[in-house]
């Protein structure tokens, strides 16, 4: 199961298409890209479940350790998980099993030397008091886009924590910490870096004295496609996007908007802005609904390179695009001619209205330079130097309820370390 494989692609192009409202590609057309992949060959083991050995994995977020020699630090989400919609007894809520409520999900530093990948440190997250965090939802009293925990097939509840996590991203900051975006509650957490434990939350409501202000409008994010990427700069600014357009007003946004939300802050003052990443159209089997971004990683003060992908059918897409938000412009109110800001569904009607979205191009088709699509998610991004990426997959802990129901399998998805030199660079 826990493998290494290396491979190198040369490709004398890359599949090329267009999406709308961005500016031209930065084409690689004509020219090679290098692809080397290596799989974690030590995940510490968990724990069983239905006579299935399961492994840490739901690696969710990456980010290269300046100064060292190919390490890595990686975040993973909420644990091992199965999304249960269907069963009989789920009566149409969001459901899904956690089998170990009590995992803590983890930070762990990795290290790729001599061809192969291996985890050297694990630390748990924790609270401010010192205890570990959990991934159950957050209490459903407080929630307005609920998801509800069942520890095994039977609906027995698994609880739920207001410290509970789904960790999507996670970057190193510049006073010996983390910084850590959550889908569950569209928040930024600042974590130590020696200990684990969690110094302050930035989130759309305030519920203890941990927590800071940001614009109360993410509260309506999409259920589980809070913030799903985040990015420092130098000048030590953190960014994050939505994993999608919010469902604001409701739910019907997700059917004709590309609008998603990316978050400006400022530590040093909690000042924040906010600005407009258009995703892709829809195309062959995808639907607009069907678009994620996963994660993203500063090239400097302005510049960002995202990942966006889509799988629906034999249609799968999965990109890297370099995007810039100079000449971007903030959003400063939550109506427009009568409209939400994502009614105004893309590009050029935002621009009716003034508001220009980030600059966005074309950097690299993932799958057209070696990216095994059967991995599916790619969701961790980093900058290794200026010609060389990083692009870790999340194997979701190679365990799957595939009709969302009762029948469990395991895929035998490893999590994969993929790097990618760039011939002409990152300049």
């Amino acid at each position: 199961m826990h493998i290494r494989i290396t491979v190198i692609i040369l490709l004398v192009s890359l599949i090329a298409f267009s999406c709308g409202g961005s500016r031209d590609r930065q084409d690689l057309t004509g020219s090679s890209v290098e692809m080397q992949v290596f799989c974690l060959e030590n995940p510490p083991f968990i724990c069983k479940f239905n006579g299935i050995d399961i492994y840490e994995g739901g690696i969710s977020g990456m980010t290269y350790i300046e100064g060292t020699d190919m390490e890595f630090y990686l975040v993973n989400d909420r644990g091992p998980n199965l999304v249960m919609t269907s069963h009989h007894h789920a009566m149409g809520e969001n459901v899904k099993v956690l089998p170990f409520p009590d995992y803590a999900p983890k930070i762990f530093r990795t290290k790729l030397e001599n061809g192969r990948y291996t985890v050297t440190e694990a630390m748990p997250l924790r609270r401010p008091d010192g205890g570990t965090v959990s991934g159950l939802p957050f209490p459903v009293n407080l929630d307005m886009n609920r998801e509800i925990a069942w520890k095994d097939l039977n609906a027995t509840p698994a609880g739920e924590d207001p410290w509970g996590i789904d960790a999507e991203g996670i970057v190193t900051g510049h006073d010996n910490d983390f910084w850590i975006v959550v889908e569950y509650r569209t928040s930024i957490w600042n974590v130590d870096k020696e200990s684990g434990i969690t110094k302050g939350v930035y989130g759309p409501e305030l519920f203890n004295e941990y927590y800071r202000p940001i614009d109360t409008v993410f509260k309506y994010r999409r259920p589980n496609r809070g913030f799903e990427s985040v990015a420092i700069t130098p000048g030590g600014l953190v960014y994050a996007i939505l994993q999608s357009p919010m469902w604001f007003p409701g739910p019907e946004v997700s059917e004709t908007s590309r609008l998603v939300r990316m978050l400006e802050l400022d530590p040093s003052t909690g000042e924040t802005r906010m600005f407009f990443y258009e995703h892709s159209d829809a195309r062959e089997n995808i639907r607009i609904r069907d678009w994620k971004i996963a994660d993203m990683v500063a090239v400097n003060n302005s510049e960002f390179l995202v990942i966006e992908h889509a799988t629906m059918g034999e249609s799968q897409f999965m990109d890297i695009y370099r995007i810039d938000i100079s000449n971007a412009t903030p959003i400063e109110r939550e109506d427009y001619g009568g409209k939400t800001p994502e009614l105004l569904n893309d590009a050029a009607g935002a621009m009716e209205y003034g508001i220009r979205v980030v600059d966005k191009t074309h950097l690299l088709d993932l799958i057209a330079a070696g990216y095994d699509p059967v991995l599916d998610k790619p969701e961790g991004i980093a900058i290794i130097d200026n010609k060389t990426i990083a692009i870790i997959n999340d194997n979701d802990y190679d365990i799957d309820a595939p009709e969302n129901n009762e029948y469990i399998i395991q895929p035998d998805h490893p999590t994969c370390l993929f790097l990618f030199r760039l011939p002409d660079g990152i300049k």
